[in-house]
């Protein structure tokens, strides 16, 4: 169930802010249309968004991270709670008001203030997510590495060569990663070229 909070956050994301800018769009272009499809994709947005909080809940709570990410996860989780309330005063407003937009001057800025702080809230919450994800590799699985045979690639000049597969009886491929190497000389790699040619790095 961890990964169905990176499945369902998108969806309250994407409405919540495309229901915020169709809002902005029927007043100034005064269509009730597009007033309309702002407050379907804020009703819609605001249910998939409990849903979506619910989730992390239980992802934060299953979920192995440290010290650091525990720190991040928790202004995640109070960020996005903070979004929730802003756009949940929102809806309740247009619910109130029968889905119309305020009419007069000072409560339509108002509303939109509330959308500003919302939206760029909301952006912020997903900041801290990918950070979470893509820094400290929060409910990620790592993906293992062949412990046999090279790897091909291409440098973009025309030149494919493979890695050569280390020998650790030949000695004469050392790997970057090799913690036995001595810190005064920097890590070689030797490279087999297809016409049999070899060089190292």
């Amino acid at each position: 169930m961890q990964n169905l909070h990176p499945a369902l956050i998108h969806f309250p994301i994407v409405l919540l802010i495309a229901g915020f800018v169709l809002d902005v769009l029927s007043t100034v272009l005064k269509k009730d249309s597009l007033r309309v499809s702002g407050w379907w994709c804020l009703l819609v947005g605001g249910l998939s968004l409990t849903a979506a909080i619910a989730s992390g809940i239980y992802a934060a709570n299953t979920a192995g991270h440290n010290d650091v990410s525990h720190t991040i996860m928790d202004r995640h989780k109070q960020v996005a709670y903070m979004a929730a309330a802003l756009f949940g005063l929102l809806l309740v407003w247009r619910g109130l008001k029968r889905t119309m937009l305020p009419e007069t001057v000072i409560q339509l800025t108002m509303y939109y203030a509330i959308g500003v702080f919302a939206v760029g809230t909301m952006i912020y919450g997903a900041h801290l997510g990918g950070r979470l994800v893509y820094e400290y590799g929060v409910g990620v699985v790592a993906v293992p590495q062949a412990e046999s045979g090279g790897h091909e690639h291409n440098h973009g000049d025309g030149s494919d060569h493979h890695t050569a597969t280390p020998n650790p009886g030949a000695g004469t491929v050392i790997e970057a990663d090799q913690t036995s190497a001595s810190p005064a000389r920097p890590p070689s790699e030797t490279h087999v070229h297809s016409d049999g040619s070899a060089h190292t790095h």
